[in-house]
């Protein structure tokens, strides 16, 4: 019976990963597209990029791309000490309260004109996207996912998928279907951010707001299940 309510309090809502990784296409793509074609979810690349830099003696260059790197981090920590120090390990409040953040940090990159340095922005997202990154990582019961960018998450499809045709394990290709979810929400967002571009330029970062506010409706309290 322990086992049973164990499992019920960790159940996270697989359509709240859904939102939020459409939140993180959106991300990359606005960055991209708007803000010197710099992906600011990932780091990985922007640490090439900076190491790069760092051969070439190019120390403007190493300036843009640790900037990035420094705000991931900074988001990171900021969360950890929110969740331990304010919410006490209550995930779920956590999760709430980065919602909420997240909305209005977006609402607010949305009235940064575009002729503010790019530097800033990328920053700005950056550290946004650190902090849904540590703070949606879960769902289902047992199913970990990358919130912000998809190469965890189609290593994870691969392996699922491989279980659920060759070892005939259907509850892995039931994930493995969910996994491959999250890579077409992303590219939704990534896509859906395109066009809104196109129609309304810098205010498309509005629809990330949007997509957190939503996410508040599938965040549950696990006590109350």
């Amino acid at each position: 019976m322990e086992q049973v309510q164990t499992a019920r309090k960790t159940k996270v809502p697989v359509r709240l990963g859904l939102t939020v990784i459409c939140a993180g296409g959106f991300m990359d793509a606005y960055s991209y597209l708007l803000h010197g074609k710099v992906f600011a979810t990932g780091q990985t690349g922007n640490i090439v990029l900076l190491c790069m830099n760092l051969a070439e003696g190019a120390w403007l260059g190493v300036l843009h791309y640790l900037a990035s790197i420094l705000a991931f981090v900074l988001g990171i920590m900021l969360s950890r000490h929110v969740l331990v120090r304010v919410h006490g390990h209550a995930t779920h409040r956590m999760q709430r309260w980065v919602a909420v953040f997240e909305a209005v940090a977006f609402a607010g990159i949305a009235l940064i004109p575009l002729s503010a340095p790019d530097l800033l922005v990328n920053s700005a997202i950056s550290f946004c996207a650190a902090v849904s990154y540590e703070n949606f990582r879960q769902f289902g019961t047992k199913s970990a996912y990358a919130s912000v960018f998809c190469t965890g998450n189609l290593r994870s499809f691969g392996e699922t998928l491989y279980d659920g045709i060759f070892e005939k394990d259907r509850h892995e290709l039931h994930r493995s279907a969910r996994y491959a979810a999250l890579v077409i929400s992303f590219c939704v967002g990534a896509v859906a951010c395109k066009f809104l571009i196109g129609l309304v330029g810098q205010y498309a970062c509005l629809a990330i707001s949007a997509l957190f506010l939503l996410s508040l409706l599938f965040i549950s309290d696990p006590q109350a299940s």
